[in-house]
């Protein structure tokens, strides 16, 4: 892996300009989170038994991935379930699918979708 010096996102443009993108893509993802959830839902563990990912998470991460790169393309990415990818852009984004999983699973409504660039 090749590092590159990337510019200050305020040269690269308004971050302002990237909050319309961020907020239809986490609603987007808390619909699906919302509205898909199956009577059977797959639940595994990452690197401890209390660090609990489900299909769900996998799903609303593949939907962030494809909205904000298919809109930006050139933009980066780190997703919590290991999505990442590089980019030229100067743009990072970085989220997490199901902030709250384990309240997720246990029909708590205290979860949610984060995204940041």
């Amino acid at each position: 892996m090749q590092l590159r010096p990337v510019p200050p996102l305020a040269e690269v443009l308004n971050a302002h300009a990237l909050l319309p993108l961020a907020w239809d893509a986490a609603w987007e993802a808390a619909r699906f989170l919302r509205d898909a959830r199956p009577a059977d839902l797959f639940v595994d563990t990452k690197s401890t038994p209390s660090d609990l990912v489900s299909e769900m998470d996998k799903g609303a991460e593949e939907l962030l991935i494809a909205n904000l790169l298919g809109a930006r393309p050139s933009d980066g990415l780190l997703g919590e379930e290991g999505g990442e990818r590089f980019g030229s852009s100067g743009v990072r984004w970085v989220v997490d699918p199901l902030d709250g999983t384990v309240n997720y699973l246990h029909h708590m409504p205290t979860w949610g979708v984060s995204v940041a660039a």
